[in-house]
């Protein structure tokens, strides 16, 4: 704006916290509600569409399979705008049917809650992005998140403080963070 109007006034606002998906539990309840006895879970939450990279998500996930890390669980929760088996082939291919538990489903605003409880990390691998309001519910729920430096993701997601900023489309540089 600033370029094409030098005298423009205008005032930035940021993207509110979302508070609107109550309180969370404790980690323990969730995760025995939701059937999870991992020791680290990650979660990623939200419309599943091509840009939001869940395939290099699921590379990154191989990645750490490999590399000998057990006991970790990926959360992948809403619901699919495409070829949803193409995931779940994917998730074969990978060997990580134990490791990724897919809920493809909308997910109403009282039951939020429980999956960012459950979470120790929120995992947003997008291709390309401008926004997302899932860094201000992981952020009310006093989680951390991991993002690629896409977007306006890293005017938000602060590297080392409140999560980690990574390469775009990098699955070992997703593993690593």
């Amino acid at each position: 704006l600033k370029r094409i109007r030098p005298d423009a006034l205008y005032r930035n606002v940021p993207h509110p916290i979302y508070e609107n998906f109550g309180r969370a539990i404790p980690k323990a309840e969730a995760r025995t509600a939701l059937g999870l006895s991992a020791e680290k879970v990650m979660l990623f939450f939200g419309y599943i569409r091509p840009y939001k990279g869940l395939f290099v998500l699921l590379e990154a996930m191989h990645l750490l399979a490999q590399s000998g890390m057990k006991n970790l669980v990926l959360l992948v929760v809403g619901e699919c705008y495409g070829d949803e088996e193409a995931y779940r082939a994917k998730i074969g291919e990978l060997g990580l049917a134990s490791s990724v538990k897919f809920v493809s489903d909308y997910v109403p605003n009282d039951k939020v809650a429980i999956y960012f409880s459950a979470a120790d990390a929120v995992v947003l691998p997008y291709l390309s992005a401008t926004q997302s309001g899932i860094v201000q519910i992981a952020y009310h729920f006093d989680k951390p998140v991991i993002a690629p430096a896409t977007g306006g993701l890293p005017e938000v997601v602060l590297d080392g403080k409140p999560g980690f900023i990574v390469p775009p489309n990098s699955p070992s540089a997703l593993a690593g963070a």
